[in-house]
């Protein structure tokens, strides 16, 4: 399981990728679109109540996982992070004294080959360890016509182990350590909707290249640029739990770190046969240092409490090239991208505190008021720099580089990274350098954030609860900008007030299971990135998401589960100006009015002590906007998946046939509206299916 498919099954979540390192998760329409190194997401991941600063930085491989929780709305006091739209919470096993050995093999359509091993037991009387283990590959989905590569690819290989030390009954010590890397083909895309976006008139020039390259097939690209994207991630994880006089006292400790590279062309047509083409290589180097502690009440008496404290330093490293190509027609009429092809380069450093604490007030059997608080502070500061290189002949030098191993030394710059690039790029040493601006600036936001909430088991098995939160992310310095004021001037930071209501409930003896919600959210100072010809721009707005959701499990049978998840939502822009666009009242990115997934399990034994289990999810989203400027051809009509498994078992063997998207839906997962024609477009997993064996002991 990943998190894209709790995605799909999760009522007001979205999942779309960029690429992959800067995916998008959105919650009740809100998320974070922007790839800067001075600018924060506005849904938080955690893996193991690890904070990940980089969204591209969650390992995705987790053949050790336990659960993954999706939060929606602020969150202040459960994590050490504090986070404004929703958080996304990943849980691995914990080690046991209990020994298991489990072992998959997946063989699927596309050449998918997928190997899966994990070990968990004690190692002395103390200490108990796990290590689980993850290779998987897959032959890309789209075709490139022009080399003859398959893109949209998996390759990964990935690692985790940990170690459970028990010194006394009353003190845990878990440390961990894990790794990722990915190494694909990359992003291949086509281009789509030229009758809804020709703001120039030269959408002429691109039927005839179409019908002669792809055909208008969307498993099919036609890019003459290489592309390709590479991802390494890892950390370490010190996690302390001691028990002493009616108290629990918890340390977290972490590092991580989020490497990666991609190099695609974002026209998707061969150079020079269409008006415009725009190739982007981007690399990022990150780092982060964590500690969290919280000190919590265990007597079981009228009150319980939480006091917590929280810090983090992260230090980002990042350079993007954008390199643009017009053909001679527009060339000739004085057609340019920022004057020549342009660097982005920034270096940024975040330090993060946060003092919180909760309280709990049993004023009844079952009655209880909690009130939370949360104190925030973020300090950034960032180097930019634009550099803008004029020699045209540094196009094909860059074309050449990136298809050797190691790029920077064919271009004859110093150094394999980012930060060793920075400074070179700053002092635009070479020839064909140019820097427009090289700026420095600092900022810092701080914050209280209040919460809280009334709840009333008003049953033994049934709860009903009123709650009023506040969420805060800190302002973000934006990339990509052509100005030296842009870069220096941080947006403001973005807080949220949201109301809810709802109930958590169990009926009939375990037999059936509701929970629902409604709420409203607004928010102030919403950072909004989208794209603006070939740039990320960057504003804040005022926005309002409200909406229910609902989720319903039954056991029909003993044998039989059948589930029902409904969500519903009304998330706009009350306030947005950018420039001379008024996008007010526009609806939020990602943000479908309606979605529901419906999925069934069903057991049954044999008579020869074997035992079949069929299950089947279809989930449905309505249609959504994916740009905030909603644009007609960036919405994304409804669409639903439709993915099924039936497996045997027997002693300690499993046997699994499994298909994801069996009627093999289109839908993409990214856009680029093009400031020439059209939309440039990813799309998502056609169908896909296989077999699964899987030994257990």
């Amino acid at each position: 399981m990943t998190v894209s498919d709790v995605a799909v099954e999760t009522p007001n979540f979205v999942f779309t990728q960029f690429n992959i390192g800067e995916p998008v998760y959105s919650i009740r329409g809100i998320g974070s679109t922007n790839d800067s190194a001075g600018s924060d997401p506005s849904v938080g991941v955690f893996i193991d109540d690890v904070y990940i600063g980089r969204t591209g930085g969650m390992p995705m491989e987790l053949f050790d996982l336990e659960r993954v929780e999706v939060l929606r709305g602020p969150q202040g006091t459960l994590f050490g992070k504090n986070v404004v739209g929703g958080a996304v919470s990943v849980i691995t096993q914990t080690p046991s004294d209990e020994f298991i050995s489990r072992w998959g093999l997946t063989v699927g359509n596309y050449d998918h080959l997928m190997l899966r091993g994990l070990l968990n037991g004690a190692i002395s009387e103390n200490v108990n360890g796990k290590i689980a283990v993850s290779a998987n590959q897959r032959d890309g989905y789209v075709e490139n016509v022009y080399d003859g590569v398959d893109y949209m690819d998996v390759d990964n290989l990935s690692a985790r182990g940990q170690l459970l030390f028990t010194p006394t009954d009353n003190l845990d010590i878990l440390f961990g350590l894990d790794w990722s890397k990915d190494d694909q083909a990359g992003n291949c895309r086509n281009v789509n909707n030229l009758a809804l976006n020709d703001p120039l008139g030269l959408a002429v020039y691109y039927p005839p290249v179409i019908a002669e390259t792809t055909g208008g097939d969307l498993r099919k690209c036609a890019s003459s640029a290489p592309a390709g994207q590479e991802r390494e991630v890892g950390g370490a994880l010190l996690r302390i739990d001691w028990d002493f006089n009616d108290l629990n006292l918890k340390s977290i400790t972490a590092y991580r770190t989020a490497d990666y590279t991609w190099f695609e062309d974002l026209a998707g047509l061969p150079v020079g046969t269409t008006p415009f083409n725009l190739i982007d290589l981007a690399s990022e180097d990150s780092n982060q240092l964590s500690q969290e502690f919280r000190l919590i009440s265990t007597d079981g008496g009228d009150f319980d409490w939480l006091l917590g404290a929280f810090y983090m330093d992260e230090d980002i490293d990042r350079a993007e090239n954008f390199i643009g190509a017009f053909f001679t027609p527009l060339a000739e009429q004085g057609f340019a991208l920022l004057d020549g092809d342009i660097v982005f380069a920034q270096k940024a450093s975040t330090t993060s505190y946060a003092l919180f604490g909760k309280l709990d007030w049993h004023i009844a059997d079952n009655w209880t008021v909690s009130v939370s608080g949360r104190w925030a502070k973020d300090e950034k500061s960032i180097q930019q720099a634009m550099i803008n290189q004029e020699d045209p002949a540094f196009d094909v030098a860059l074309l050449t580089a990136m298809q050797h191993p190691d790029p920077q030394v064919v271009l004859g710059i110093p150094g394999n990274s980012p930060e060793d690039l920075f400074p070179y790029l700053i002092t635009g040493s070479a020839d064909f350098l140019k820097t427009p601006y090289t700026v420095k600036a600092s900022d810092s936001w701080s914050e209280f954030l209040p919460s809280a909430y009334i709840n009333w088991q008003f049953s033994e098995n049934a709860m009903a609860y009123l709650a009023y939160s506040e969420g805060y992310k800190s302002g973000a310095f934006q990339s990509q900008t052509p100005t030296p004021e842009g870069a220096r001037t941080p947006l403001e930071p973005e807080n949220a007030r949201n109301i809810e209501a709802g109930i958590k409930s169990e009926f009939m003896h375990g037999r059936l299971r509701l929970n629902a919600a409604v709420f409203n959210i607004d928010y102030t100072d919403l950072q909004v990135f989208q794209l603006v010809g070939s740039l990320l721009v960057g504003g804040n707005a005022e926005a309002t998401s409200q909406g229910l959701e609902a989720e319903l499990t039954t056991l029909i049978t003993p044998d039989w589960q059948l589930g029902v998840n409904y969500g519903y939502l009304d998330a706009e822009y009350d306030i947005y100006e950018l420039g001379d666009l008024d996008l007010s009242g526009n609806k939020l990115p990602q943000a479908p009015e309606h979605s529901f997934s419906i999925n069934t399990q069903y057991y049954w034994m044999l008579e020869n002590g074997s035992e079949i289990d069929l299950s089947a999810v279809y989930s449905w989203q309505d249609e959504f906007y994916l740009d905030p400027s909603n644009a007609a051809s960036t919405l994304q009509p409804s669409y639903g998946l439709l993915d099924a498994r039936l497996a045997w078992r027997r002693d300690r063997w499993e046997v699994s046939v499994w298909g994801r998207n069996l009627t093999d839906e289109t839908f993409r997962v990214h856009t680029f509206i093009s400031n020439i024609a059209g939309t440039v477009d990813l799309w998502g997993l056609p169908r896909t299916y296989g077999i699964t064996l899987t030994y257990s002991h």
